[in-house]
């Protein structure tokens, strides 16, 4: 083994003061380095405009732009499943009104077929005392009753009986075979309208299966996310923005209607007057003054009925067409938003926009009746006894709680078709109506918009149907609209 020299031996065993400069400047940099990475370590990174030492943000701004794709896409998933669960549920509503239809046309046939065999049975009865007639009048010549002996006349008379009876007896005849075979088809189309009854009873409770689902996607969908502010502010922007289409087709229906409207003054002559003059008058232009005979262009005019050396003055007739008569459109007071456009000021729509009426229908300032829900444009739908459907349907389980989509006062009252029914006064000066609840919230009562009044169910002649909510709205508390615009860009 070789001894370390005595250079070796002498340095080792120098103090750290007594090392060169070089090595003490080495060891202090790679502790300064080894500082350095531990502190930048354990220090997390600021945002932008933050107390930090100025360091790049990204990451967080990256994660708040993740955010709100995230609840972009959210939305539009939620909007999705609302579509499918209405598409759903209007193919159900549409499969219960073709079965109403069919319903009436089988109570329908039934009762012709009732009336149709009274018929056969009297005509019956008519053929049996035609044939006994017939038999009878089929030796007429030796009946003394008929025939007679006493004179021609009476000969004659008898006759006249006997064509009389034959001619009956045919028409008689002819009624009997056209209403036996009216009841023959009568029977068959009431054996085949049986049968496509069940048919579509079968695709009946296959769509309300179907729509069912739906609404528990639905609600699986919404649940959770419709807690999360940024979602709910996607959702609210897509309504706005459908709101605003709306808004500027009724602008533009206004000034097109506007436009439309003639002018009454166009085309009408200007007014003129005539003078009146009586024979024997000096002219105007040869009257003189103090003896010197006045220019026309240089004389005072003259008013309308002034008598000048028998010249009278008077305005010519002029005939005016009239007026055509127009309707001036009622104004939307609305609710909070008014003319005025609501809390954002003159013009805005305002957090509570005033109703708006265009082609698409009348749009209602009203919160969802029913969250959660599905539903279809039914209205006008036909219904059984030849009614017509005058609200919107909603979907939803039995017991989901049902709003007041506006402030007012509500009572609640059973009636047959409805059931459990709730009608809404609202202070905004429309009425609205609430059918098929399971039951109520409280009493009748003030309330305040979107509180709790009732639970969704299927009393009423909703039981042969699905648990659901009939919503009506009258504005106004006239005639009934089509509330189904209102309630979709009420977020339902």
């Amino acid at each position: 083994m070789r001894q370390p020299t005595a250079r070796a031996v002498r340095a080792a065993a120098a103090p750290p003061s007594a090392r060169s400069a070089p090595s003490r400047l080495l060891n202090r940099t790679l502790l300064f380095a080894a500082t350095f990475v531990l502190a930048f370590s354990a220090t997390p990174l600021t945002a932008a405009g933050g107390g930090g030492a100025g360091l790049p943000a990204q990451p967080d701004e990256f994660t708040a732009a993740t955010d709100e794709a995230a609840a972009q896409q959210a939305a539009r998933e939620i909007r999705a499943a609302r579509d499918r669960a209405n598409a759903a549920a209007e193919a159900f509503f549409q499969a219960e009104s073709d079965l109403d239809l069919l319903q009436d046309e089988l109570e329908r046939l039934v009762l012709e077929s009732e009336q149709l065999v009274l018929a056969v049975e009297r005509l019956r009865r008519d053929v049996e005392s035609v044939a006994v007639a017939r038999y009878v009048l089929s030796g007429t010549s030796g009946i003394p009753l008929l025939t007679g002996l006493q004179a021609p006349q009476d000969q004659i008379q008898a006759g006249v009986f006997v064509d009389v009876l034959t001619n009956t007896g045919a028409d008689v005849l002819d009624q009997f075979d056209i209403a036996q075979k009216q009841l023959v088809a009568n029977e068959v189309a009431l054996d085949e309208q049986q049968r496509e009854i069940e048919r579509q009873q079968v695709r009946f409770t296959e769509l309300r299966k179907i729509a069912e689902e739906e609404v528990v996607e639905l609600r699986k969908s919404e649940e959770g996310r419709l807690q999360d502010e940024a979602v709910r502010r996607a959702l609210e922007a897509q309504l706005a923005e459908e709101r605003a289409q709306l808004e500027e087709l009724a602008r533009r229906q206004a000034e097109a209607a506007a436009r439309a409207i003639p002018d009454p003054a166009v085309g009408l002559p200007p007014p003129t007057t005539t003078t009146t003059t009586i024979p024997g008058a000096v002219p105007a232009d040869e009257i003189p003054v103090d003896g010197i005979p006045v220019d026309p262009a240089d004389a005072p005019p003259i008013p309308d009925g002034v008598i000048v050396d028998g010249t009278t003055t008077v305005p010519a007739p002029t005939t005016t067409e009239p007026l055509p008569t127009t309707t001036a459109l009622p104004a939307n007071s609305g609710a909070s938003g008014g003319t005025s456009g609501g809390r954002t000021g003159s013009g805005g729509t305002g957090s509570n926009p005033r109703p708006v009426d265009t082609t698409a229908g009348y749009l209602d300032t009203i919160v969802c009746p029913m969250p959660g829900s599905a539903y279809g444009d039914t209205w006008g739908a036909p219904r059984s006894g030849g009614r017509r459907h005058e609200g919107v349907d909603m979907i939803a389980p039995r017991g989901i709680p049902i709003f007041a989509v506006t402030s007012g006062y509500v009572t609640f009252k059973f009636n047959r078709l409805g059931g459990n029914a709730v009608s809404l006064k609202g202070d905004n000066g429309n009425r609205y109506y609430y059918g098929h609840l399971d039951s109520y919230e409280g009493v009748s009562r003030r309330v305040l918009q979107g509180e709790i009044i009732g639970y969704n169910g299927d009393t009423g002649n909703a039981k042969f149907s699905t648990p659901h909510l009939h919503f009506e709205i009258h504005p106004g508390g006239g005639l009934a609209i089509n509330p189904y615009p209102s309630v979709r860009l009420a977020g339902c």
